[in-house]
Order: structure tokens, then sequence, then C-alpha cells
């Protein structure tokens, strides 16, 4: 169960902040975050089933992320990592893209999309209609729709307010996003394990593989580490010190 927590408007230095993990099928083939070399001004992991992305950021200030939704049922075979790319690819303000994504909804996956072009942030997903601007705070999207809250989403919330009061910076951040702790009273361990927002479920094949943390600077520039983890069945909670990349992004970069 993917997790992604942002505080918006809410830091005059740092006006967006993301701190995301990324849960996936340890066989899913998967690159880490990285310019694409065919497109040089998105900086973004990569799903190599399909070429999408589950969240990056460009060169020209854009932001976006993904998550998929558990329980709802859809027709629709596009992959929701397309939603990803296609707005870094663009230049469209994020109204306009949203409003434009309404009309094909139905075609992909089920889906919770944050997008972002440097003025806008904007939520939309394809189990309700319409789209919606999101105010100055703190928002939590896991796998549901963002207007039905869960334990995990409300306390990651609360925790994240939390972090950034107390110390804020991306080590605290990661720290956060590697809390095992169960939320709410599940007996079926499975739904158990899905419940922590680090996803480590002994002898699976599932869990959390990445985690991000994005900081968007008053001037436009970015900050984005990307913590990887080791997905060996034996461990998959591993954590290598050398799998943190960093990259700093300068505004409107060619």
């Amino acid at each position: 169960m993917c997790l992604i927590l942002l505080s918006w408007q809410q830091q005059p230095e740092h006006p967006l902040i993301v701190a995301a993990n990324r849960d996936e099928f340890y066989s899913r083939p998967t690159l880490p975050a990285n310019y694409w070399p065919e497109h040089p001004q998105i900086l973004a992991g990569r799903d190599l089933e399909f070429g999408g992305s589950w969240l990056g950021i460009s060169r020209n200030g854009r932001f976006a992320a993904v998550t998929n939704l558990r329980e709802v049922e859809s027709k629709g075979e596009r992959s929701r990592g397309d939603l990803v790319k296609n707005f870094l690819l663009t230049d469209t303000n994020t109204a306009k893209h949203l409003d434009q994504l309404e009309a094909a909804k139905a075609n992909y996956r089920p889906f919770n999309f944050i997008a972002f072009d440097g003025k806008t942030l904007g939520y939309s997903n394809n189990a309700e209609p319409g789209w919606q601007s999101l105010p100055q705070g703190s928002h939590a999207i896991g796998n549901f729709p963002l207007s039905a809250a869960n334990e995990k989403t409300r306390k990651g919330k609360r925790d994240l307010e939390a972090t950034l009061h107390h110390r804020g910076d991306h080590v605290a951040l990661l720290s956060m996003l590697q809390n095992k702790e169960s939320t709410g009273e599940h007996k079926e361990p499975l739904y158990r394990g899905l419940s922590s927002r680090f996803v480590s479920l002994a002898g699976a094949e599932y869990g959390t593989r990445s985690s991000s943390i994005l900081y968007r600077h008053r001037d436009g520039n970015w900050d984005f580490w990307e913590q990887l983890y080791n997905t060996s069945a034996a461990d998959p909670a591993f954590l290598d010190p050398q799998s943190l990349n960093h990259f700093n992004v300068r505004a409107n970069q060619p």
C-alpha cells in the first residue's frame, strides 16, 4: 500500500515537501530515479513493465505522483504510470491538464494522481468525478480516495507534521517513512502488515521498495532523495546506506 505525504505552502522556504513510500512486488522490473535518456527533462523512477513512473519531477518545475486504488473496479487497461510521465512531459497547467483527463479517466487502471505545475497542486482519481486543487496544509494519499481517510493516512499526516516541526530534514523524514508499526486492529497478518507505513511481510513477495523525499525550494529548485531497499526474500527491509541517491535540480535547467 503506497503512501504519499505532502506539506503544501506551510514553509516559506519550502512551499512543497513530499515524503513517499512505493510498495510493489519485488519481481516487478524497475529502474531507480534518474534522468531519462530519451526525455532528459524528466527525473523519475521507471517501471520497466509499462514504461511509466510512480513519482518524478521535471526540469521545468513540475511534480507528479500516483498510487493505485484498492477495492475499486475499473475496466481501464492503460497504466497509471503514464499519468506521471505524460504530465511531466507537457507544459499544460495543472487545471487544464486535469480537466482534459476527466474524459479519459475510465481508460486507466484505478488511480490516485497528484500533479503540480509550480503553482497549483491538484488531485484526481478515477473513482470519483472531478478533481480538486489541494488547499494549504498537510495531505496524505494512500490506496483509497483522498475523501476516504483511514488510520494509516491520518497517522502519516500527523507524523509528517511532527517531523517537520521538530527537525524536518530528509534524514528525519526517511526515518519517519521507515516506521513498521501497524495501524488499526487487523487480525489477518496480511492486512496488519499492509497497514504499516513501511511494508515488510515475512516470506512475502511484496513490500516497500523505495522511499522518496522531495523539497521544492522557494526559488524553484528541487532536492530529491531516493532510498532504495533490498528486495531479497531473506531480508526485504535491508537498508544499504550506499543506496541513498540525491539529486539537486536547478529551475529551468536546459
